[in-house]
């Protein structure tokens, strides 16, 4: 049908995104969300926001009527609920079986496990319980055993029986929202326990429970954000020295979720080039005068040992020292040959050795005297002087013709071509040995100081340096022995640097023309802002790494917002408002206003003013005084669970598709005038519906049976307990004896006695203990007679109840109450324990049921009279 609540919602789900609708979809069918369905749900918001998953989330199923059935729902009966497993202390295989068409009362004191079966029954059915950490089912706490909590919900819709499986945390069953639970957890929901009473349709709660799914789902993003971003893009900051407006700091600032690797690459790159420009401008501003003048000796410096260096190249080659070896060799072997001629010419001579190197150094001193001193400006050898002969410039006597002769011959010997040319190349060699390069700045003393400053510009030309200093050096030294005539030794490799030691001659320059540069005010604030450049360039190039994940958390931080911007409930809020609005009738109103009749509650300021949030539709209760701000302090705990019995019982009537419900502990806190009304309300609607109700109230067990006579149904009760092993336990033998009218307790009493006959031939001791018990029982029920058969329950134990109306029933004629008088008078002797010498005989069996037999007959007399009554009174008529 159009206009209903659940065809707005579906109209209006149309328009939201598909993972909006799967969530309507899946609240109208399961009541709750599992962890499972977040899972998917928030799989789905991150999809549509951009996040990278590693699969598509399933497609979602559109939102439509059918969902509730489509307004044609088939009704189911709630059969049993059975093989229940590691639930509470409740017995393994635990059943219940419950009334197909109307009433089911289980009774059972506290802790006997009744809870147990209705958490079951809260987290597989219908509930206003909105608290996932409430529906918690837990196992036996201090049991051990293992397994999962499973059991079976037994339920006939129609086609025969068929099993729900449950298990906590399990999708729930389209047809088990037919049904719904209301307990003490459910009950403050309705009466929140302060000054909201919250009453909502089923249908029209929706948007407010989407909008509870949408803020778990923003919690979780969040609480993902937190995580996977948090303050994770601040500590991804870069924190220039200063702050200046550098192409670096602009792109810094600039850095977005759409900033591109090859943009981060381009802005980042630094290369060695940038690092020596960086140092030389940093050295430039850094330094005074005296760096100037330093790098301007070191390039004096540099551009001499340019020279040398070229001059080593050539001075120390290997063909100059083969050439070198050769010169000597040459020059070893004229004087040999010199030498050989002088042996041959001066054979006669006096003394050996004439011509040798010795000789030779003699005759050039003694000539060298001869012209400097003894005859000066004479030709050696003089051999006249003054007319007559010289005196010998080595001995100092005068030459006789024979000495004369001789000093002819050494003469002439000197002027021969051989030895000429044994001198000359003599000579050749020591000019040589005295032009061998003396490496003025590779053999420095300073050299390493130089060295040291090249090490600090250029290390690996400081390097080469050092090594070239090395070989020169040693060729030097090599240079020398070959010309000296001594053994060569394995010499280094020569590798002379030219290109890096111009290359470093040029950077010198551009560093000098750089100081001078850096002395100029104009050209100073030029060479500041390329340095700032260079250094902010290279601050981004060192954290590189950071930029990249700073952008990439950028990129999740905006998914982020997308998707909590999809979560956002104010939309959902106003037209959940909305619907609440217009659908909120004069029907819902005077539907819970006769529901709060019938509890006697209508004196309560009740309004329906609706009072929302994201999460929920309230109507607030105005305590009308201003001494209490919250209904809580006002109304007792009675009225709120009044209150709560006629929220629940109005949505029940008001949603589609409602079908049997389950009540636990209806009357906690109500005194018993209200008990006997909430009792006489459960029995007229077990007329309508399949009702199961939950007690440990014995008295209120009784009104709620007596009502149900009353309106003609007959109960299916069953009695609950528990022991050291375990609860949940069904008494075989039925409802207590307490919970069990008059006939009842005559068709109990009826099988008690059966078995008497065979147990007095067996154990008349047994048989007399047994037989005094059902005498005890059978004077309960003359008691219970008087109660609910003679007097028609006018006044009820346990209850402050009188129905004077009734009196009109009562009548008890003298043999009535003679025969009363004689039944309970063998009951009671009987029963009591009688002396031993007592003459009282123990009663046969057919006894028993003769003395059976006589109440029921009673039984029937008392009612007959009493309607007998009741029809011979005139009938009372207000007097005018």
């Amino acid at each position: 049908m159009a206009g209903t609540p659940i065809d707005d919602v579906v109209d209006w789900s149309a328009k939201l995104s598909t993972w909006k609708q799967d969530a309507l979809r899946r609240l109208a069918i399961s009541n709750e969300l599992t962890d499972a369905d977040i899972v998917a749900l928030l799989a789905m918001v991150k999809y549509a926001a951009g996040f990278a998953l590693t699969s598509a989330p399933p497609a979602p199923i559109p939102f439509t009527k059918a969902h509730f059935g489509n307004g044609e729902y088939q009704p189911i009966v709630l059969k049993r609920i059975a093989n229940v497993e590691n639930v509470n202390r409740l017995v393994p295989k635990a059943s219940l079986t419950f009334c197909p068409k109307a009433l089911t009362i289980i009774y059972g004191r506290n802790g006997s496990g009744k809870s147990g079966f209705v958490r079951i029954f809260r987290t597989a059915c219908r509930t206003r319980i909105e608290n996932a950490a409430r529906l918690k089912v837990l196992a036996d706490v201090y049991g051990s055993t293992p397994g999962p909590q499973t059991a079976d919900i037994v339920i006939d819709a129609g086609e025969g029986e068929a099993v729900v499986p449950w298990s906590p945390g399990n999708a729930a069953s389209p047809q088990l929202m037919q049904v719904a639970v209301f307990d003490t957890a459910s009950a403050e929901l309705y009466v929140d326990g302060g000054n909201q009473i919250r009453f909502l349709p089923f249908g029209l709660a929706l948007p407010h429970r989407l909008n509870a799914v949408c803020i778990t789902l923003k919690e979780k993003l969040e609480a993902e954000r937190a995580k996977e971003v948090g303050n994770k893009v601040e500590l991804t900051a870069l924190a220039f020295p200063a702050q200046h407006g550098t192409a670096a700091q602009l792109f810094n600032k600039q850095l977005n979720k759409s900033t591109t690797d090859a943009q981060i690459e381009s802005a980042t790159t630094f290369t060695e080039t940038d690092q020596q420009r960086l140092a030389e401008l940093t050295s430039a501003l850094s330094a005074g005068a005296a760096a100037a003048a330093d790098v301007t000796a070191l390039l004096k410096w540099t551009d001499a040992l340019l020279l040398e260096v070229r001059a080593v190249g050539s001075a120390f080659a290997d063909a100059t020292l083969d050439e070198l070896r050769k010169l000597r060799a040459s020059a070893v072997a004229t004087r040999q040959a010199a030498t050989v001629a002088a042996g041959e010419l001066f054979t006669d001579e006096p003394l050996p050795g004439v011509g040798s190197g010795a000789w030779r150094a003699l005759w050039a001193a003694a000539r060298n005297y001869s012209v400097t001193e003894a005859y000066k400006d004479k030709e050696f050898p003089v051999l006249v002087a003054d007319g007559g002969a010289a005196a010998c410039v080595l001995c100092q006597q005068p030459l006789l013709p024979d000495g004369a002769a001789r000093m002819q011959r050494f003469q002439k010997y000197m002027d021969d071509t051989l030895d000429a040319a044994a001198r000359e190349a003599e000579e050749a060699v020591e000019d040589v040995l005295g032009s061998v390069h003396a490496l003025p700045l590779l053999g420095a003393s300073d050299f390493a100081d130089r060295l040291e400053q090249v090490k600090r510009r250029d290390e690996m030309l400081a390097g080469a340096l050092a090594t070239l200093q090395a070989s020169a050096v040693a060729r030097r030294a090599e240079a020398l022995a070959r010309l000296r005539g001594e053994s060569s030794q394995t010499i280094p490799p020569l590798v002379v640097p030219i290109e890096q030691l111009e290359t470093f001659a040029l950077k010198l320059k551009g560093e000098k023309d750089g100081l001078a540069q850096a002395g100029d005010n104009e050209e100073r604030i030029k060479l500041l802002a390329e340095k700032t450049e260079l250094e902010d360039r290279k601050l981004l190039s060192i954290n590189k790494t950071k930029l990249t994940v700073r952008r990439n958390l950028l990129i999740v931080d905006d998914a982020y917002s997308k998707a909590l911007a999809d979560v956002h409930t104010r939309g959902i809020t106003q037209r959940a408002n909305e619907l609440v609005d217009a659908h909120l009738t004069t029907a819902v109103v005077t539907r819970f206003d006769a529901e709060r009749a019938r509890f006697d509650i209508m004196h309560l300021k009740v309004g329906l003013a609706r009072k929302s949030n994201q999460t929920k539709a309230e109507f607030e209760v105005d305590p009308k005084t201003k001494l209490a701000k919250v209904t809580s302090d006002i109304l007792s705990e009675g009225e709120q669970r009044a209150l709560a019995l006629a929220g629940f019982l109005t949505e029940v009537a008001l949603t589609d598709g409602s079908g049997p419900i389950v009540i636990d502990d209806p009357v906690s806190s109500l005194d018993r005038d209200r008990s006997a009304r909430v009792a006489q309300r459960i029995a007229e609607e077990a007329t309508k519906r399949q009702v199961i109700v939950f007690t440990h109230d014995i008295v209120f067990f009784n009104e709620l049976s007596r009502a149900a006579d009353e309106v003609g149904i007959e109960p299916v009760t069953v009695a609950l307990f528990s022991d050291k092993a375990a609860a949940g336990r069904v008494d075989t033998a039925g409802m207590p004896w307490k919970g069990q009218n008059v006939g009842k307790r005559i068709g109990l009493l009826k099988n008690d006695s059966a078995q008497l006959t065979k147990l007095l031939a067996t154990s008349p001791a047994e048989y007399e203990y047994r037989v005094k018990n059902l005498y005890g029982r059978l004077r309960d029920t003359y008691e219970r007679v008087v109660e609910e058969v003679i007097f028609r329950d006018i006044v009820r134990r346990g209850t402050d109840v009188i129905q004077t109306q009734l009196l009109r029933y009562v009548r008890l004629s003298d043999a009535l109450a003679i025969r009363f008088h004689e039944g309970m008078t063998r009951a009671n002797t009987h029963s009591h324990d009688n002396p031993a010498a007592d003459t009282v005989a123990v009663p046969l069996p057919q006894e028993f049921i003769a003395h059976l037999s006589e109440l029921e007959a009673l039984v029937a007399d008392l009612k007959f009279d009493s309607e007998a009554a009741e029809a011979d009174r005139p009938q009372m008529k207000p007097k005018k």
